[in-house]
């Protein structure tokens, strides 16, 4: 006998039971008096024993029925229960939201979020993993996670929020010690700041469709960006970095972009989940949000003095 097929044949069993009639049993079950009795007789063929006493006028259950009649009636309120719970779940947001994002992505521009959210959503406890890797959501457990890519995980959903743009910049006063590179080939020239993982050392970069690379000397190297930056504005070189790490720093005048003529290769922002199936309303409120706050341009971008 199929589970499912149990699970139908133990509440017709309890209704019948309780109501002392195969026809009151079917009409709450929404079946045929005769898809009814059948159900119950696969019951009683699986279990091995006789359920019910069967007369024209009563149906009664035997001393084992009693007996299976009380540990149904148990297992179906658990199983109410806990649908219950899931779909409380579902309809509610609450519960433990998990959310991967990058480290500084995540400390400038998700924990406001965060902090709204939980605002909104005080049932809610989000576990925020700030971690530059790209986390298997899945094993990890993850419900969600911020990916900065030129490249969406074909196996998640992925619902893209925003562009991600990277500019080149430098020091006032360094610019005026050294001079402002006119072009990439200039950049060999100057003291370079350069993230650890670059590829190569090589800063790429595009102007009318075409392609630019040049390697640079950097007299930085950092696998943190925010080094990288207090190392610009001190003067002591240019570097190439995301929008979203610089821009309070450019609208302050503390650094100054170069070769806004030279688009840096972009990547986007994504919001990345499992599946958008049977998605928990935790999860579901938090993309919302996101998709709310963080647009296209962003808003770190806005009144830059470069053109977005």
């Amino acid at each position: 006998m199929k589970a499912m097929d149990r699970l139908t044949a133990m509440k017709i069993f309890v209704h019948v039971v309780e109501t002392g009639s195969f026809t009151a049993a079917s009409e709450r079950m929404g079946l045929s008096r005769a898809a009814t009795s059948q159900y119950v007789s696969q019951l009683e063929a699986h279990l091995g024993g006789r359920l019910l006493n069967r007369t024209t006028r009563r149906v009664n259950a035997t001393e084992s029925g009693r007996l299976y009649f009380e540990r149904c009636k148990d297992i179906l309120q658990h199983l109410e229960q806990a649908d219950g719970e899931i779909s409380g779940l579902t309809a509610q947001p609450r519960g433990t939201l998990r959310i991967s994002v990058p480290t500084i992505f995540g400390s400038r521009h998700i924990v406001p979020l965060v902090s709204e959210y939980q605002r909104m959503y005080p049932d809610v406890e989000v576990e925020l993993i700030t971690n530059d890797r790209q986390v298997d959501l899945v094993d990890e457990g993850f419900d969600l996670a911020v990916r900065i890519t030129n490249l969406a995980d074909s196996e998640l959903i992925a619902r893209r929020l925003a562009r991600s743009r990277r500019v080149f910049f430098a020091s006032p006063d360094y610019l005026n010690e050294h001079g402002t590179p006119k072009t990439p080939d200039d950049l060999q020239h100057h003291a370079c700041l350069l993230y650890a993982h670059t590829a190569g050392g090589l800063w790429s970069f595009y102007k009318d469709g075409k392609d630019h690379s040049v390697k640079v000397r950097p007299v930085v190297k950092s696998n943190n960006p925010d080094i990288l930056l207090a190392s610009a504005i001190a003067g002591m070189g240019v570097t190439m970095m995301p929008t979203f790490i610089a821009s309070d720093a450019i609208r302050r005048g503390e650094v100054k972009i170069v070769l806004d003529a030279y688009e840096a290769l972009e990547a986007q922002i994504y919001a990345v989940y499992p599946s958008r199936k049977y998605l928990p309303a935790k999860t579901r409120k938090f993309i919302e949000l996101l998709q709310e706050r963080i647009t296209d341009p962003p808003y770190w971008d806005h009144m830059l003095t470069v053109r977005v």
